[in-house]
């Protein structure tokens, strides 16, 4: 039975631009037998937060991720795709172990109940998960040099003392720069005289103090009162950071030349050094683990998350024979459905080094791996060990733990072969590599692993080979993305029972639409273009300032989509347009295309994407002692997104310039019918249907005329009227002039017009 263990405090700090979401939660960290129980010890000072956007995961600064840092039961541990509800994580973590002193010692973030790295028992509010993202903006307009451009580009001296990117983000004036009389102006990065709070904006004489930020230790703070309406003296420098003479994260030149990589990057650490909790049997290496993990937006890096791991000797003893490794319970299935986990199965792909578990028996399960992308040492140079083992069948020991991450507990067979996926079970995997011969007191081991997903694992539509491909791609370009394809100018022209689709440099582009021309774009990273010769049609006329790469463009993919809503998710490919060159299909490039046999009376949505060709990256192994492989992967270069030009058309029955045309659809009306636009109707989605969605359709109208509608005996019920030269319909909502719904019966209708006089009848069930 697994267990999770949540807290009870939640705090949320703005920090500039960036949200920090941080809160503590019950930890437990006490040993027996090798196990940590975790129903004994809490620490309330540690913290976690929701990391990604395609994939999310639940990190803590103690290193562990997963469901047992997420906030309560119903919380999915690593979930994908986003909105799923698909869990993927129970616990993971990395693990060093080493010889320390003759001894072998191993320290695991989480290895089952065994977890052995804790942030260090300072003030909660200054011991914090940092976060940052490449889009970052703190501007003060009155101010010189304060955060004239984005303070987390990389490669620009933000705070202008001739160095780039040398500030960490650990929330400390690293370079020395922070003045107090110029930056001193609190932890939201924003001085007074910008602030807005609960009295207002700021007022020298009235309101001095917006956000109620200052330090003042004789002073109260009336905007953050307690929860018996008590009022807090500010009086304490980690909460009230604004004057208190401390540097502190957000002020100008506290972490200002950070480097941020992603969208959102998360930056915290944790010891396992620390003397509060009190762990039986704990033997501490003397080691420090500083933690980045990085999230992007988009497509091609929703399935990737990567983690950079600097192991630190804070110790004073030289630890030997170092390994490294990773750890996780993967539990793939529904959540909360514990029979679902029964039906995992681990696997590995060495020439990816990515450790996997997949369900391969409920629908809609999709696999998580972990990568290792790269380490102080090459990656062709250590060795691996990949098991796969039950509930209770770990080593609880130092000594057993080192044996299984050097593999002395598997010899010769490192690698375990593949758990069938015919019989699975709730199974965990171990991953480890090395050596990394010596680490003296103060060195830095660095490793870098990714978790991966995807739809499937190899085959079909977005698989986590593919992914996994592409996080090698990404680490091996110092994370820089693909440049993003973008997508054409768009115009749809309707037809009968057909919609011409225009698109490029002959389309009429929407504002929306920025007008650029796909072929044009310019990739300075890809290698594929890269090799190509100067005089290729790719590479001739950069663009100023490029050097390297070429123009990446290949084709074009139109999607459709007949959901009323235009729900992502809905669009499918209806066609695909490419030049003939060496890649694949050779289709030929257009840029019209005309979808035809449609119905009429239905709204259909349309996209047309441009993507650009594959790029590559040498991935080099060993697979015996003596022997290097240099295999060259090719990953798909992103594809613009389908929202950048999505549109829908109604596809409208035409006007009639006939006397005598007109139908009334659906004849009978029957209310125990579905008319929803999953069986073919127009009164919208099924899950959003109401009874004020009921309607008919008049049509094969004249472009003018006035509709009628009596009952049998005369009554007149409504009258409509319709003016349209391109669209022959209208609908009716079957009520009457007073709103009042229709009862079952025989009705009759008129259309008078410039053609002349009409009568039709239809039926209304009820």
């Amino acid at each position: 039975m697994k267990c999770r263990l949540y807290s009870v405090l939640f705090l949320i700090t703005i920090i500039g631009s960036g949200l920090f979401a941080q809160d503590a939660r019950e930890t437990g960290f006490s040993k027996s037998g090798g196990y940590h129980d975790l129903s004994k010890v809490s620490v309330a000072w540690a913290k976690r937060i929701l990391q990604g956007y395609g994939m999310k995961v639940w990190m803590t600064n103690e290193m562990v991720l997963g469901a047992q840092v997420a906030p309560n039961t119903n919380s999915v541990g690593l979930e994908y795709p986003a909105g799923s509800g698909f869990e993927h994580l129970y616990g993971g973590g990395p693990v060093i172990g080493g010889i320390v002193n003759g001894s072998r010692r191993v320290s695991p973030a989480f290895w089952e109940s065994n977890r052995e790295f804790v942030p260090e028992l300072r003030d909660t509010l200054r011991d914090r998960m940092w976060i940052a993202s490449a889009g970052d903006t703190l501007y003060d307009p009155l101010r010189f040099g304060y955060y004239k451009s984005n303070p987390s580009i990389r490669g620009l001296d933000d705070d202008r003392d001739g160095k780039t990117d040398e500030d960490e983000l650990d929330g400390k004036d690293n370079d020395g720069d922070w003045s107090l009389l110029a930056d001193d102006v609190g932890a939201d990065g924003i001085p007074d005289s910008l602030e807005v709070g609960c009295r207002g904006p700021y007022n020298a004489t009235t309101n001095y103090d917006p956000a109620y930020d200052n330090y003042e230790p004789t002073k109260g703070d009336i905007c953050h009162v307690d929860a018996n309406g008590n009022t807090p003296r500010k009086d304490g420098k980690d909460r009230y950071t604004e004057k208190n003479g401390v540097p502190d994260h957000g002020e100008p030149h506290v972490d200002e030349d950070y480097a941020a990589v992603s969208d959102h990057d998360v930056y915290c650490s944790a010891t396992d050094t620390f003397a509060v909790p009190v762990l039986s049997n704990h033997s501490a290496m003397g080691i420090k683990i500083w933690q980045r993990s990085y999230a992007w937006q988009g497509k091609l890096t929703e399935a990737i998350l990567p983690f950079e791991y600097y192991f630190v000797n804070v110790g004073r003893s030289t630890i030997r024979d170092v390994y490294v490794g990773w750890t996780a319970d993967m539990d793939v299935g529904r959540l909360n459905v514990s029979q679902d986990v029964t039906n995992n199965y681990a696997a590995y792909i060495p020439e990816l080094r990515t450790a996997y578990i997949h369900n391969a028996i409920d629908r809609g399960a999709t696999p998580l791996g972990v990568t290792v992308l790269g380490t102080s040492r090459p990656l062709n140079e250590l060795t691996y060990t990949f098991q796969w083992y039950v509930q209770n069948a770990n080593p609880t020991t130092d000594s057993l733990q080192y044996g299984w991450m050097n593999c002395e507990a598997f010899s010769p067979e490192c690698i375990k072969p593949n758990q069938p996926p015919t019989t699975p079970d709730d199974a965990r995997v171990f991953f480890s590599f090395g050596p990394f011969t010596e680490m003296k007191p103060g060195d830095t081991l660095k490793i870098v692993v990714a978790l991966v997903s995807g739809y499937g694992v190899e085959e079909g539509v977005n698989p986590l080979v593919e992914n996994a491909k592409t996080a090698l791609k990404l680490y091996n370009a110092n994370w820089r993305t693909p440049v993003q394809p973008v997508s054409p100018c768009l115009e749809i022209i309707p037809g009968f029972k057909k919609n011409m689709l225009k698109w490029g440099r002959n389309a009429s582009c929407l504002p929306t639409q920025t007008g650029i021309d796909p072929m044009s774009i310019w990739d300075d990273d890809n290698k594929t273009v890269d090799s190509y010769p100067p005089d290729h049609w790719r590479r001739v006329n950069p663009p100023p300032g490029h050097v390297t790469g070429g123009r990446v463009f290949e084709g074009y993919r139109v999607y459709r989509s007949e959901d009323p809503g235009g729900t992502l998710s809905s669009f499918t490919l209806v066609k695909q347009f490419d030049l003939d060159d060496e890649f694949p299909y050779n289709q030929g490039l257009d840029t019209v295309f005309v979808d035809s046999n449609l119905v009429r009376g239905k709204r259909y949505w349309y996209a047309v994407t441009s993507y650009g060709i594959p790029d590559r990256t040498i991935n080099v192994s060993s697979p015996s002692p003596g022997v290097v492989l240099y295999d060259t992967l090719y990953t798909s270069n992103p594809e613009s997104p389908i929202e950048a030009n999505a549109q829908s058309i109604d596809l409208a029955f035409s006007p009639s310039d006939r006397l005598g045309d007109v139908l009334v659809v659906p004849n009978p009306y029957r209310v125990d019918q579905d008319y929803t636009a999953e069986n073919g109707g127009w009164e919208g989605r099924g899950r959003e249907w109401t009874e004020n969605n009921r309607k008919i359709k008049f049509i094969h109208l004249p472009p003018k005329c006035t509709i009628r509608v009596f009952t049998l005996t005369g009554d007149l019920v409504t009258t409509l009227e319709h003016e349209d030269p391109t669209r022959g319909e209208l609908d009716w909502d079957l009520l009457s002039q007073s709103y009042r719904a229709l009862a079952s019966g025989v009705y009759i209708f008129t259309v008078e017009s410039t053609m002349g006089r009409q009568v039709g009848k239809f039926v209304l069930i009820r």
